[in-house]
């Protein structure tokens, strides 16, 4: 019989710093004129306006995706101590029990009110072991939340996961994690390919 434990440790968060200017993107409507704004703005030495200006397309943008995305997925070495802070790890091979660290940067997420002045963004999270014939091994639905509330409107969101499979058989998996928006109906999931040895 195989044993799941899991955790999820709290996910810690940096500022979005976003610094492209949208000048010449072949886009219809507000965007192709918010982009002008940007340009104009820049070239007259006005950086901050542009800034602002190019953090409403990105909020535009944002908004319009019709799923959670997920961006760099990976084994790490440890949990991440910070968004786009982590050791990869060298390899997925692993022994039954070993903790599987699994970094994930999700975007398109949507904004809840926590009050105050604040914004929460948050995940429930979906597991499926998928054995390498395809056969479903286990599934874990609501298996951990994350949470996150903040005075800012972050878009940089890192998600740790600690995946514990105790008394699985060796041989291949993949692991497919789903994130549930918390703030919107939307969601997206990913795999993580590992490999247990004993």
């Amino acid at each position: 019989m195989m044993f799941l434990r899991f955790n999820v440790l709290t996910p810690m968060f940096a500022g979005l710093v976003w610094a492209g200017v949208w000048a010449g993107v072949a886009v219809a409507g507000g965007l192709a004129d918010l982009g002008v704004d940007a340009e104009q703005r820049a070239a007259a030495g006005d950086f901050t306006g542009a800034l602002a200006t190019a953090d409403e397309i990105e909020a535009q943008i944002w908004e319009s995706i019709p799923n959670i995305g997920i961006r760099d997925t990976l084994l790490v070495a440890e949990p991440a101590s910070g968004y786009g802070l982590y050791n990869p790890r060298a390899d997925n091979k692993f022994k039954s029990g070993e903790p599987v660290f699994v970094y994930a940067e999700p975007y398109g997420f949507g904004y809840g009110s926590g009050g105050d002045g604040l914004y929460t963004i948050g995940f429930a999270v979906d597991l499926r072991v998928i054995s390498d014939q395809g056969e479903v091994m286990a599934e874990v639905p609501n298996i951990a939340n994350l949470d996150l509330t903040s005075r800012y409107k972050n878009r940089e969101f890192q998600a740790n996961l600690t995946y514990t499979l105790n008394g699985i058989p060796a041989g291949k998996y993949v692991l497919e994690t789903t994130l549930h928006d918390k703030n919107s109906a939307k969601g997206g999931t990913f795999q993580t390919e590992v490999e247990f040895t004993d």
